[in-house]
């Protein structure tokens, strides 16, 4: 017999082991390191018999929207145990979640899915999208040559947490679908081992300061063999941003550099010269699940001001079932039930990968996830729903 309920304090432990087992992953931290950043009445679990066979947590997290911010879910520690698998426990964890979700106030949730076929029947929509990148050492030569103002150095581990987080910030304000890397993030990553192990593979942050001395990007990176793989780079001027590229370039012994979770509208390719060299791949990033699709809508701001009716499907939360008024602006908005003919009629999942930005609703139409009932709507849509910059979500939580 299968019991669903959240966790004790003395099921912790037992309830990380289940992940990692999951996973295949070891328990490399110490529990009670962690045990303060969760919060047992949003943790989870399916036991059999007294022992955890499934879990799964939700963190309240801020992430930016268009216009603002929104405290949403961020849904975490999914796990089934591989004796379990395809017997319902996902599926009785996630509509269970989404419930609880939904009866805290917290319109959205969001998750980084281990694998992208899942998550769809929930509602979730992708909802962010991420590059990762490879270039060789003799193709990424700049088509501009660049003359940084400012100064480059690195950045003690001890010193990120007072140093880097602010830059963090300023150079990712008014992009939509970013998390706030939280402040144990930053103190876990200043404690990582590389920093203490010798031998190549190490983990380096490197710094540039413009010539007023303030900190205007850095980067974070590793080196594996001559590969150097960079985990972070953010900028707040191009300066910096071009001045980062180029030392990620150009380390000695280095003949390919690499880059993880990299936005889709990221400038630095438009830097290179033979921009055909640098190998580009697209994935999935964060995925999103509007749990309360009205004051979701009615939380962002909107590029054009117009009025559109939606008629939304879901088939596990009934309460977004119906018709909807959007009257949306860059001032604000309001959505409430309607009896109107719709404009649109679309999935969640469909709505959601919409709500950032990451799809267009003319691009979602031909996927079948939106039908366009009003003349000229689809197009309507495409501009009031329109982000300046692509959403992007290069920190988990």
């Amino acid at each position: 017999m299968l019991e669903l309920r959240t966790v004790t304090s003395d099921e912790f432990i037992p309830w990380l082991h289940a992940e990692s087992r999951a996973y295949g992953n070891r328990l490399d931290n110490d529990p009670e390191v962690l045990r303060p950043h969760f919060d047992l009445a949003r943790s989870i679990a399916i036991f059999e018999d007294g022992s955890v066979v499934g879990g799964a947590h939700s963190h309240s997290i801020a992430m930016s929207i268009p216009g603002g911010a929104a405290r949403i879910a961020g849904v975490a520690n999914i796990a089934v145990q591989p004796t379990h698998r395809r017997q319902g426990v996902l599926t009785q964890m996630m509509r269970h979640q989404i419930h609880d979700i939904h009866a805290r106030g917290e319109p959205m949730a969001a998750l980084f899915a281990s694998e992208s076929a899942i998550y769809g029947r929930f509602g979730y929509g992708i909802g962010s999208l991420r590059e990762q990148w490879a270039i060789d050492r003799h193709h990424n030569r700049y088509a501009r040559r660049h003359e940084p103002g400012g100064r480059l150095r690195f950045v003690d581990p001890a010193d990120i947490t007072r140093e880097l987080p602010e830059v963090c910030r300023r150079s990712t304000v008014g992009r939509p679908g970013l998390i706030e890397k939280p402040l144990h993030h930053w103190e876990q990553e200043s404690r990582a081992p590389e920093h203490q192990q010798g031998g190549r593979g190490g983990l380096f942050y490197v710094a540039y300061d413009d010539d007023a001395g303030r900190t205007q990007g850095y980067a974070k990176y590793r080196t594996t063999g001559s590969t150097l793989v960079v985990n972070e780079l953010m900028a707040v001027t191009r300066d910096a941003n071009a001045a980062l590229w180029r030392f990620c370039f150009d380390v000695d012994l280095i003949t390919r550099t690499e880059a993880e979770k990299r936005p889709v509208d990221d400038p630095m390719p438009w830097l290179l010269a033979d921009p055909r060299r640098l190998q580009r791949s697209t994935r999935d990033g964060m995925w999103l699940r509007l749990v309360d699709a009205p004051a979701a809508l009615q939380l962002r701001t909107y590029q054009t001001d117009d009025r559109l009716t939606l008629q939304i499907s879901d088939d596990l939360c009934d309460w977004n079932n119906g018709c909807f008024d959007l009257a949306g602006s860059p001032d604000g908005a309001a959505c409430r039930p309607s009896q109107s003919t719709p404009d649109l009629s679309l999935t969640i999942a469909g709505l959601a990968s919409a709500y950032l930005g990451a799809a267009g609703f003319t691009t979602l139409s031909q996927a079948g996830l939106v039908n366009e009932q009003t003349p000229g709507a689809l197009h309507r849509a495409d501009k009031m729903f329109a982000v300046p910059q692509q959403p992007w979500t290069p920190h988990n939580f």
